[in-house]
């Protein structure tokens, strides 16, 4: 088919495919630098992994000042405030309002969402990507751009447009393990907070279970024996009334705005994991559901404070920790992310750990940590910029980073601050009429902090 022909639904200096976290950011970054901006996104709202997914809340950078590196993060952070929808800084908030303030920001800044539209194809040109190929109710279009940026968390129109990439696991070939979160309404969260209590003064086990009074329940059961709630899981697996699945990894917070709600970062999924798979997400979707109906049975029956609990939302989106690494023109390694490398087009800085679920973490003995004083990694401007493609980025969980090292910057903090570069950086290029690889990531990193971006110098 020769979809050059087809129609042009819309055109703009810089397109955002996908409106998820780092798709938001972007475009809300570009057009507060004067470009219009249109976002093309596959679900009705924006937010993707954070509200779609249901994932929160935002992890720590493990940095003593949390720098957010990012200036739309603080106007996140006090809109979500000002509706009563966020505590703990803004790292615990309601995913529904994150919705509508995320949307309400692109509004205000001019961005142009489109919904209910999906990338089915690219047209690239001597290198250089054109336009891509959407699908939604009017049929198959166009959408022309000057620069795009990859936000669709998996990578989607880099793939299509020719670029390279690895994908999975470099020892086994598989992705990490995926989940489907849900909310569950109605918890007495004291009663169960002081079940909390009498489980650890029982067991006399006090870890992955917490409860300090208002907002600040946490419970946690993995693999292993030294979990406050493992012998309530060992006893429903025996009676037939959990599978060990749900036994090897169960997480539950706090929802800020909502009394007496929790989330719940599980079930999660070990073998069908392929993100980009829709088999895969299919399947999910199905024992997902069905799995989180027994879970609940079980909450009612073990714990007290769920006696009249209910599911009150399960995530429409699968909650994918990892898919495609897109070759950028820099890729960031194992050994820089453990060695604590710093760049000089940075746009990021963190210290979360590594995050591998799944598997035992075996690292090679000669790569510790420089100690410059600086205990954090740093992620460079140009592993946003796609190789080979002249006018493409990419951002979120599937920059340009190894396995190991991409499974600590796939988290919330770090996916913002690429989004916000990328959005900036095209803005930069098209000002200057450059190719995106020529932009100054240190200018980039110079605008974001005037516009309110936390960094420790």
């Amino acid at each position: 088919m020769d979809y050059s022909k087809l129609p042009v639904f819309a055109e703009a200096d810089v397109v955002v495919c996908g409106g998820g976290t780092a798709g938001a950011f972007a475009a809300k970054a570009a057009a507060d630098m004067g470009k219009d901006v249109l976002i093309v996104e596959q679900f009705g709202s924006l937010g993707g992994t954070a509200t779609n997914g249901l994932v929160l809340p935002i992890m720590h950078t493990h940095i003593s000042e949390n720098p957010q590196c990012s200036y739309i993060s603080n106007i996140v952070r006090d809109k979500l405030n000002e509706l009563g929808a966020a505590f703990n800084n803004g790292a615990n908030f309601d995913p529904l309002v994150l919705k509508s303030v995320l949307e309400t920001i692109c509004d205000d800044a001019g961005v142009r969402m489109l919904f209910h539209t999906f990338i089915a194809e690219t047209i690239v040109t001597d290198g250089r990507l054109e336009a891509i190929v959407v699908a939604n109710k009017r049929g198959l279009g166009l959408i022309k751009g000057k620069i795009f940026i990859d936000g669709t968390g998996d990578g989607d129109v880099c793939v299509r447009a020719g670029a390279g990439y690895t994908k999975g696991n470099p020892e086994t070939g598989k992705n990490q393990p995926i989940s489907l979160r849900y909310l569950v309404a109605n918890v007495d969260t004291k009663a169960f907070g002081e079940f909390i209590k009498e489980r650890i003064e029982k067991t006399g086990i006090n870890y992955g279970a917490s409860y300090d009074g208002d907002k600040s329940v946490y419970v946690a059961c993995c693999a292993g024996d030294n979990w406050t709630f493992g012998d309530l899981f060992d006893e429903a697996i025996k009676n037939g009334e959990l599978d060990p699945d749900d036994r090897n990894y169960w997480q539950g917070f706090m929802v800020a705005g909502r009394e007496n709600a929790m989330a719940f970062n599980n079930p999660e999924f070990f073998d069908d994991v392929d993100g980009t798979d829709p088999d895969h997400l299919t399947k999910t979707q199905i024992r997902g559901k069905q799995r989180i109906l027994r879970q609940l049975q079980f909450y009612k029956k073990y714990m007290r404070g769920f006696e009249n609990a209910y599911i009150s939302e399960i995530a429409s989106q699968v909650g994918i920790r990892e898919s495609r690494n897109i070759e950028t023109e820099y890729v960031l390694s194992a050994s820089d992310l453990i060695r604590r490398v710093k760049f000089d087009d940075m746009f990021c800085q963190s210290n979360y750990p590594v995050d591998i679920h799944g598997k035992q973490l075996k690292c090679e003995s000669n790569l510790t940590p420089v100690d410059d004083g600086k205990p954090w990694y740093e992620i460079p401007y140009r592993s946003l910029v796609v190789k080979g493609i002249d006018n493409l980025y990419i951002t979120g969980r599937c920059l340009g980073a190894e396995f190991l090292a991409q499974s600590s910057l796939r988290v919330q903090h770090s996916v913002r601050a690429s989004g916000e570069a990328a959005g900036i950086g095209a803005a930069l290029a098209l000002d200057r009429n450059v190719l995106p690889k020529e932009v100054d990531g240190a200018e980039v990193r110079g605008i974001m902090i005037e516009k309110g971006a936390h960094f420790i110098i």
